[in-house]
Formats: structure tokens, sequence, C-alpha cells
């Protein structure tokens, strides 16, 4: 019964384990892998999110996985080769994403030498457009143009030649191009340079062309949303541009996929934006970031769990593992009960037969003041012996209170004591008899 009580126990302790390592592995570091396009700003923003993760601790990590574009940052996050990308989103928005982040705003920006003659969308018909191409890549930014030119009905005779920045001086130096697009965030370094040459190759600085429309091409086209390129953005002693310029603008994103836990993409929203500053440290680009917009009503949704963050309705720990806390609570209720129900019966069992074994001693005490012979009290003490061997073979003393203990005790040493005082009213019996005639003198 004992080797069982233990048994009982040490599965006790074993439930305790169980449900401390459930706690452990629900609460480890989770993994994430995130496809980014290699050499990219973003990728350079991740990497400085990633360690971030690891020296703060967090409960949620980073693992790049690295791409040739955004294209195909978003096919691995369908294919299953990634949790999360950092996706462009007029390049190619992954139907199975979901908004954890916006990582930065870019803007359209279509400019022109002074004197050109090129001041509104459609003054580009028939021109020569140089297309700068930047990482994520050309194609994305050659798509967005055909659909602004098509919207103004400014497509026909226009040749569209792809440069990279390096190439945009030579190619206005040499007048072979007209214009140029450029997709970018105002007041980067890069776009600061370019719209300096452009400048350089007029008269009379840069020419920004509006799109005057920006508002109704995002309603048709969702990826898109209407921004301003604000007054002064690139800087200059005359301020470039002049005035404010309405444009369209696309973001890029971290999107997650829609199958990713909800509180492990509520711990990647939390990170990234408390742990900014330290993030920023690493690498400017951090202070792009921008919270997205919990509109359930969104065409670009945000996920459940980075809205149930930025909303502030994030679960507790409790709240999310209350299930298993209640269970693990209850089974363990059920085995503690189970194991004091047995101990109560094992502690039962040895009282009853204390209990058998007074019984015996007092029934033997009567007896003893009564016996008739030397030889019954010799059985009676006999018996005496063999009880007290059956308590201490028995472990029955171990398992009785004081009380009873010397309850036990004082019993035997009554009936060891009545069996001296009746061997001794014996004795002097016998001593006091009457001699027989026959032997007196």
């Amino acid at each position: 019964m004992s080797r069982f009580l233990l048994a009982v126990v040490a599965a006790c302790l074993g439930l305790v384990a169980i449900v401390a390592l459930s706690a452990w592995y629900l609460e480890r570091a989770n993994l994430v892998r995130v496809a980014v396009a290699r050499d990219s700003d973003d990728h350079q923003l991740m990497m400085a999110a990633a360690s971030v993760m690891a020296r703060e601790h967090e409960g949620v990590r980073f693992r790049l996985v690295l791409t040739d574009g955004s294209a195909k940052a978003a096919a691995a996050l369908e294919n299953g080769s990634a949790d999360m990308a950092v996706v462009r989103t007029d390049i190619d928005m992954p139907r199975q994403g979901q908004t954890v982040a916006i990582l930065q705003k870019s803007a359209v920006v279509i400019l022109a030498p002074a004197g050109a003659g090129l001041t509104h969308m459609s003054d580009l018909r028939g021109r020569r457009i140089g297309i700068v191409v930047t990482h994520p890549g050309g194609m994305a930014n050659a798509r967005l143009l055909d659909i602004l030119l098509n919207h103004y009905d400014a497509s026909d005779g226009v040749e569209k030649i792809s440069l990279t920045m390096n190439e945009v001086a030579a190619a206005l130096t040499e007048r072979r191009v007209d214009a140029l697009v450029v997709v970018g965030v105002p007041s980067s370094g890069p776009l600061n340079d370019l719209v300096a040459g452009v400048g350089n190759a007029g008269t009379g600085g840069a020419v920004f062309i509006p799109v005057l429309e920006a508002r109704a091409l995002a309603r048709l086209f969702p990826t898109f949303e209407p921004i301003e390129i604000p007054r002064g953005a690139f800087g200059g002693a005359m301020p470039r541009p002049a005035n404010d310029v309405p444009t369209i603008g696309v973001s890029t994103r971290l999107v997650a996929h829609t199958k990713l836990a909800e509180s492990t993409v509520a711990d990647v929203a939390r990170v990234l934006f408390t742990k900014r500053p330290l993030i920023a440290a690493m690498t400017p680009l951090a202070n792009r970031m921008e919270a997205p917009a919990t509109d359930k009503g969104s065409p670009l949704p945000v996920h459940p769990g980075a809205a149930a963050y930025l909303d502030g309705e994030e679960e507790t720990f409790l709240e999310k593992y209350s299930d298993f806390i209640y269970i693990g609570a209850m089974l363990l209720s059920i085995l503690a009960s189970a194991a004091a129900a047995l101990a109560s019966r094992l502690s039962a069992t040895k009282h009853a037969r204390s209990e058998e074994l007074m019984k015996l001693l007092l029934e033997h005490l009567a007896v003893a003041r009564t016996a008739s012979s030397a030889e019954h009290l010799d059985e009676l003490e006999h018996e005496a012996d063999v009880i007290l061997g059956q308590a201490l073979e028995a472990g029955t003393l171990r398992h009785l209170d004081t009380h009873r203990v010397t309850a036990l005790g004082l019993a035997i040493d009554q009936l060891r004591l009545a069996i001296r005082d009746r061997r001794a009213q014996l004795e002097r019996s016998e001593g006091s008899r009457p001699v027989p005639r026959y032997l007196a003198g």
C-alpha cells in the first residue's frame, strides 16, 4: 500500500511537471520566418528587428528568408516557405497575407526639367520617360506608370526607358529622356540627389507633375492611396517642390499568413512598435514605420493578432491559457483527492488492525486474572509476545498517533503485570496448602 501511495505522489509531481512544461512550451520563443528582398532597405530593417528581438530576449524571433524582390517574397508566403513577408502593395499583395505593420509609404514622383514644357500628366503623351529602377524592381514601376498614362489617355507614343540611379544624370545630360518616374520616400537621400540632378539639367529647377486624380485612382486600385509631397520635402535654397504636390502612393508592408497564430502576430507587432527606438538606433528606417488602420472594411485587411494589439484587446497569459490552467488544476485536485482518500483508507486499515490487537489484549487481560495454572499463564505471556511481534512486523505502530501507541503499550504492560500477579498468587496458594495426614508425623 505504501508503494502505491508513493506512486500516486509521483504521478502528482509528474502532472505538475507536465503543466510546467506545457506553460514553457506555450510561452517559448516563437521562430517566425520572414521573406524579404535581399540587399534592400527592408532587408536592413528586418535584420535590425531580428537583432533587437534576440538581444532583448523577446518571446518571438525572426529568421529571414531572402528572396529576389517583393514578388518572390509574396510567393514565399503563399507557398508556405515563410510565415511573414515584406511586400510592396502594388507589386504582388499575397491573397493569404494580412497586414502587421506599414514599414514605409512611398510616393510616385514624376519629374521633368524646367523648360521641357511638361506640367500635367497629359503632357507626357509621346514623350520619352525614364523609369528609375529601384529595388525591388523596375517592372513594378513600369506597370504603375502604365496605369497612370492609361487613366489620362496619355499612353500613345510614349517611350519607356529603364534607368538605374547611376544612369539618371547621363540620361538627362544627353537628353535621352524628357521626364522621370521614381517611387520612393520623399526627403530620403537618394531622392534628394535625383531631384537636384533633374533641376541641374534644366533652367529653373525640377518641375513636379501632379497626379490630381489620386483619390479617384485609389478607389479604382485599392493598392494605391492618395498622398501629398509636402512643400520643401527635397530641401534646397528654393523649396522643392514650391507647393504641395498631390500624387499616388504605395506602401511597403509586413504581412502575415492568415493562419499564423494571433498571439504570435500580436507579439511581432508589440516588439516592432514598443522597441522601435532600439531598432531605429540600428537603422533610421524604423522611424518610417506606421500602425495600420484597423477598420474592418479596409481593402488591405489587418491581421486579427495585430489588430488586437493595436486596439488594446490583446489577451493576457491567463486569458490565453485559462482552459489549460483550469484543466490542470482540476486534474491536480482529482489526484490530490484520490491520494488523500487512499491515505485515509490506509490509515483506517492500520487503525482497525490496532483496535483488533487492543481488543485481544483486553480479552487476555481478563483471562490472566482468573487463570488456574502456571501453564495457562505461560500461554498468555506467549500470546502477548505474539501480539507485540504482529504490531511491529505489520508496521502498525508507525501509522498510529501517540495516544494509540501509548494505549497499546499500556495494554501489553497491564497484561504482563496481570500475568505476574496471578503467577505469584498461584505460587502462594501452592505454598499454603495443608499437609496430608498420612505425611504428618
